[in-house]
């Protein structure tokens, strides 16, 4: 039996170890719509809304519905990461000035969100730091306000899918099919 020298199994070693790195998957794509397999639907029947998320993020919900706090706070993350991808929260109508205090003037602008008319404007967390600034959009509908925070391509992906639940025409619907 022939020994292997020190210099062969050192390059032995030394080619396997890129073909390691190769088969490990990064939790975080650089193009989100190209990689992840997939959508989830999450579907909130009382805060009439649904949307769909890419189903490698986590989704936490939490409900809040005590004085001075939101109805409902939902975070969708990467795996591993406390960094949340999108917040969304519901206010009553009445906050709508406390969401707006972060606001980067100069930023704001209108858009649609499931046909509702949105407003949406740069946050930053921290003025002296560019890499915390992130997007606020805020549509009223059903008699609240619906807050998305964060930023990025899944970001504006979360936020185009989301849909309003009308209970009259949900009630119209299944009128129809009986």
């Amino acid at each position: 039996m022939k020994k292997m020298n020190f210099s062969r199994a050192i390059y032995c070693l030394v080619s396997l170890v890129p073909l390691f790195f190769l088969g490990c998957e990064t939790l975080e794509p650089k193009d989100p719509r190209a990689s992840i397999p997939g959508l989830q639907q999450y579907y909130n029947e009382a805060l009439q809304f649904s949307l769909r998320y890419p189903r490698i993020l986590n989704l936490k919900v939490e409900d809040r519905a005590v004085a001075g706090d939101p109805d409902i706070v939902l975070q969708l993350k990467y795996p591993g990461n406390d960094y949340p991808i999108l917040k969304l929260a519901t206010y009553a109508p009445s906050w709508i000035e406390e969401v707006r205090k972060p606001l980067v003037h100069g930023t704001e602008r209108t858009l649609s969100v499931d046909t509702e008319r949105a407003i949406t404007f740069e946050i930053r967390n921290d003025p002296d730091d560019d890499e915390s600034k992130m997007r606020r959009i805020i549509v009223r509908n059903f008699g609240r306000i619906y807050v998305f925070t964060g930023k990025g391509k899944t970001f504006d992906e979360v936020v185009s899918s989301f849909d309003f639940i009308d209970p009259d025409l949900e009630g119209a619907e299944q009128d129809s099919s009986s």
